[in-house]
């Protein structure tokens, strides 16, 4: 499995003004739930393809409303709320059978300068000597139907132990992650889609400090978090197909949620994008 299966799996198609359908492939084969992250990106996508010519997304706010089937086809209706003389407005609501599972605001504009002030990267481990995630948790190969092994799209490769492996170590990692991310395989030349991408990849790891922060109270896997919701700010053109260093801590939490924000660098320290999002700890993954 390589990244040019989940650019296939995004497509959509115009079925009528500013309406269009889409599809999410089977998560995972003990699961019916569209992937978060999945549901999040075709958003993006249907609302950027109505942005004027020359604008790109800027930022997104998104709320996951309910679960969505994947054996059910996506609607995707876009409002345009203004088309300004620096900004655009789009709403993007997500449905299954008339029923909203997600709802985006987005803002879209031209191009901008770089952001040349920013927090600076932090000092870890480059990507190329470290091992892919998948032979760090082989000892849990049988965990979660193969969750923790299975193929991806995107190489992840952990500067220190990836939440699975924390919660069993020793030491309290603490509410902090770190992991470099590239596609795997070749990605499109296409700005709209490597932000689609990015925000794709962003849904995979960034409630990876809010397990860190519940390291031994929560055990990681595949049915122990649900997203509520999702803001992500571009301040750099991104490009999936070069490491991004995903830096991601978890500022706040309650018994049952926890609020994780990540800063997305590019290996040169440019900082490229920012990201929130909260989690609900589901009760059953309580000890």
């Amino acid at each position: 499995m390589d990244v040019s299966t989940v650019v296939q799996d995004l497509r959509i198609e115009q079925v009528g003004p500013d309406t269009f359908r889409g599809h999410a492939p089977q998560p995972h084969p003990v699961s019916t739930r569209v992937f978060g992250g999945h549901a999040l990106a075709q958003a993006l996508l249907a609302g950027g393809q109505t942005l004027p010519h020359g604008r790109l997304p800027q930022s997104l706010h998104a709320y996951f409303i309910r679960p969505g089937d994947f054996t059910r086809p996506l609607d995707f209706s876009v409002v345009r709320h203004r088309d300004g003389g620096a900004l655009s407005a789009r709403r993007v609501v997500v449905s299954q059978q008339g029923d909203a599972i997600l709802e985006l605001m987005m803002a879209g504009g031209p191009r901008w300068l770089e952001t040349t002030s920013h927090d600076p990267m932090p000092q870890v481990s480059g990507p190329e000597g470290l091992s892919p995630v998948q032979e760090q948790l082989t000892p849990y190969a049988d965990e979660w139907e193969g969750w923790f092994v299975r193929p991806r799209p995107f190489d992840l490769h952990y500067p220190d132990v990836p939440p699975r492996l924390a919660a069993d170590g020793e030491q309290d990692p603490g509410p902090r992650s770190q992991v470099w991310v590239r596609a795997r395989g070749d990605v499109p030349d296409d700005p709209l889609m490597q932000r689609c991408l990015l925000a794709y990849a962003s849904d995979q790891t960034i409630l990876d400090p809010v397990l860190t922060a519940r390291w031994g109270t929560v055990m990681p896997g595949a049915q122990n978090v649900a997203s509520l919701d999702h803001s992500m700010w571009f301040h750099a053109e991104p490009d999936v197909s070069e490491w991004l260093l995903f830096d991601q801590f978890s500022s706040a939490g309650t018994a049952r949620t926890g609020l994780a924000r990540g800063h997305v660098y590019r290996q040169d320290g440019r900082l490229v994008c920012t990201v929130t999002q909260e989690g609900l700890i589901r009760s059953s993954a309580l000890r």
